[in-house]
């Protein structure tokens, strides 16, 4: 008897924790009513916050791990605002305007050059340097995009 209590409170445990990362995901979506996007902003805020306190960390795996999520994040942007593409570089070439100042796009090009580096070269050496550039510019492009 006691097994089958403490296997359906297990079961109960899991479905909860389940609802609850529906709920919250549902909260993060990008909603599309007609021809207008609305974007989560709150989410964007609460993500970078994240990013930034990951970053704080140090050394190289924080590093990298605050870039990945850096980029994603600012593709999530850019789908919110309507950019269209079917890949992060097909709609940052499509958001040249969104930017005031061709230098803060172009380093957001840099940003994203290095997450590639970092997600498809294994041997790529990300230096301190080199990653705080990445997400100084990747902060940069979410507040000229008016989401951060």
């Amino acid at each position: 008897m006691f097994q089958t209590i403490v296997v359906a409170l297990i079961a109960f445990l899991l479905a909860y924790i389940m609802a609850l990362a529906i709920l919250r995901n549902r909260n993060r979506k990008i909603i599309k009513s007609g021809q207008s996007t609305i974007m989560n902003k709150k989410f964007v805020q609460e993500k970078w916050s994240e990013i930034e306190q990951t970053f704080g960390l140090g050394g190289p795996s924080h590093f990298k791990a605050s870039i990945m999520e850096a980029d994603k994040l600012v593709d999530y942007a850019l789908k919110g605002k309507g950019i269209k593409g079917n890949t992060f570089g097909e709609r940052l070439k499509n958001a040249k305007s969104q930017f005031s100042s061709y230098s803060d796009y172009d380093n957001l090009w840099f940003a994203h050059k290095v997450r590639n580096n970092i997600a498809h070269e294994s041997t790529h050496d990300l230096n301190s340097a080199e990653a705080k550039k990445a997400i100084e510019y990747y902060k940069k492009a979410l507040l000229e995009m008016k989401v951060l």
